[in-house]
């Protein structure tokens, strides 16, 4: 039976949300293309027809889901509502619900130390996104100059990162807890190019 354009673009978008779930909870290789198709309820022979390769879905899962991200931040800086974007944004990012459900956290946080293991494709839509989030949070980090901005964006996500990661090995307890709140909290000095040169 011949599937209509409409329904090959609406399987294809269940493969990519079930992709990036699954891919979140267990891994990139902690999931095979026979059971995620099984996971969206299709076939594996849809699969073939819709990606070139695993690599391929692995790398369209992923960029899809790192610009739902951006996309939701950058609506957080326009509202005009929210006085202090970065704040409601580390809130989010550094909770107990994001530390505990993989499958809606960040893909930086539950999938980066598998990049180096995988294709140019996947290392490519990595690079930009972790660019991309940089370039975004420049916006609203502090700064006196667009250096010093960029400067504290990378510090300001290398910790939020850091501390999520942290927060999971210590599990859910106090210890864990004590360290999401005390990462919100903390706040980056520029990096003056005068330190770094002295």
């Amino acid at each position: 039976m011949r599937v209509s354009k409409a329904k090959s673009i609406e399987n294809k978008e269940l493969v990519l949300d079930t992709a990036a779930k699954l891919f979140k909870e267990n891994g990139f290789d902690g999931i095979g293309v026979a059971d995620l198709m099984k996971n969206a309820g299709l076939t594996v022979g849809g699969f073939y027809k819709t990606f070139e390769s695993k690599e391929d879905l692995v790398a369209q899962a992923c960029q899809r889901e790192g610009e739902k991200t951006l996309k939701r931040w950058e609506e957080h800086i326009l509202n005009p509502e929210i006085a202090d974007p970065l704040g409601r944004i580390v809130n989010s990012y550094l909770s107990t619900q994001n530390r505990d459900q993989l499958s809606t956290t960040c893909i930086f946080s539950t999938l980066a130390t598998e990049v180096p293991r995988h294709d140019d494709g996947v290392k490519k839509v990595f690079e930009e996104g972790v660019e991309a989030t940089i370039a975004l949070l420049s916006k609203i980090t502090t700064g006196e100059s667009v250096e010093e901005k960029r400067i504290n964006a990378i510090a300001t996500f290398s910790q939020w990162l850091g501390a999520l990661i942290l927060a999971r090995a210590a599990g859910t307890g106090d210890l864990s807890k004590e360290i999401l709140e005390i990462s919100k909290k903390a706040q980056f000095r520029p990096i003056l190019r005068s330190e770094e040169e002295s």
